[in-house]
């Protein structure tokens, strides 16, 4: 590598550091960040990150692959977001998920009647996501293709496993590399209105670096929780756990209130990360603006550092 840097250098690679650490300026688990708990997803993001439980969209296959089950019909889900605001760093997510319909025969008079059965079949979604670092001298990126799957047992019960494949590349000598990264989830609807949810999201994983290094993201274990109190109003929280941490590593809470029944929505959420050193609390807003089948959705997040906050824009497409 150059043995110096522009300021704009040091910033994208501050950057990277801070995203590969979920926003904690301490020890990051990974040099990735795509492989990091960056909070997938712009209405997760709003509620500060408590989605392990919630799902029910796309990006459910980054918190919890389980929750996919809980789909309905299919959408496409896309985000964008300036890191810091510095114009140095941008993250992209292209999602896509679907929801299986079984048609059940049966006999009425005589007759043959197909009954569709919208809420038992499984889950299925797909993504790309990516990570763009304008480093002045060279450039440094990430791409990540995923998958995942959820199957059901009746109406409460569903599990799921979600891949992704990791490709980094970059104009600096040897900072490449390949990786893969396992998850498996399981959420439990045990009322009407409430569901409870434990994720492993690096259950797997290897990252192959060019420089004869591999490492194994840290384990984890997140718990989820939430509530729908009214249609429109929703909380959610989570708890996680990680490899190598001490203590409780990352606490989420959360909430949506469509202030105008499926026009208008808005979020809030805290989230508090202990990370080597130093502990982080980190607010989070958002709004959600829905127009016949499309959903428009923006989440602005404070960052405990001089870098600068982040917006977050996206879009749901209900197919």
């Amino acid at each position: 590598m150059h043995s110096r840097f522009t300021r704009r250098t040091r910033l994208a690679v501050t950057v990277l550091a801070l995203a590969a650490a979920g926003s904690a300026p301490a020890l990051a688990g990974t040099r990735t960040s795509v492989f990091a708990p960056i909070d997938p997803g712009v209405r997760a993001s709003g509620m500060g990150g408590a989605y392990s439980a919630v799902g029910g969209e796309p990006t459910g296959l980054y918190w919890n692959p389980a929750t996919l089950y809980f789909q309905d019909g299919k959408s496409l889900e896309f985000s964008y977001s300036d890191l810091y605001g510095l114009g140095t760093a941008e993250r992209t997510f292209l999602s896509y998920g679907w929801k299986s319909v079984f048609e059940l025969p049966r006999f009425e008079n005589d007759r043959v009647v197909v009954t569709r059965d919208t809420e038992s079949g499984p889950g299925y979604a797909l993504s790309v996501q990516s990570l763009f670092l304008d480093l002045s001298e060279a450039n440094y990126s990430e791409l990540s293709i995923g998958a995942g799957a959820a199957w059901g047992y009746g109406d409460r019960v569903s599990v799921g496993l979600s891949l992704q494949a990791l490709f980094v590349s970059s104009d600096f000598d040897q900072v490449s590399a390949l990786g893969y990264n396992l998850g498996a989830g399981l959420c439990w609807r045990y009322s009407k209105h409430e569901r409870l949810a434990l994720a492993i999201p690096r259950l797997i994983s290897r990252v192959f670096w060019d420089f004869e290094s591999t490492e194994r993201l840290p384990l984890g274990l997140n718990v989820g929780w939430t509530r729908s109190f009214t249609p429109d109003l929703l909380f959610s929280a989570d708890l996680e756990v990680r490899e190598g941490e001490d203590g409780l590593y990352r606490l989420a809470a959360g909430g949506e209130w469509w202030v105008l029944p499926e026009r208008l929505a808005v979020r809030a959420g805290y989230r508090r990360l202990n990370a080597g050193l130093e502990t982080v609390s980190v607010p989070t807003f958002g709004l959600g603006v829905r127009f016949l089948r499309l959903r428009f959705d923006y989440a602005y997040r404070v960052e405990p550092d001089a870098l600068g906050d982040t917006h977050r824009i996206g879009l749901l497409l209900s197919i």
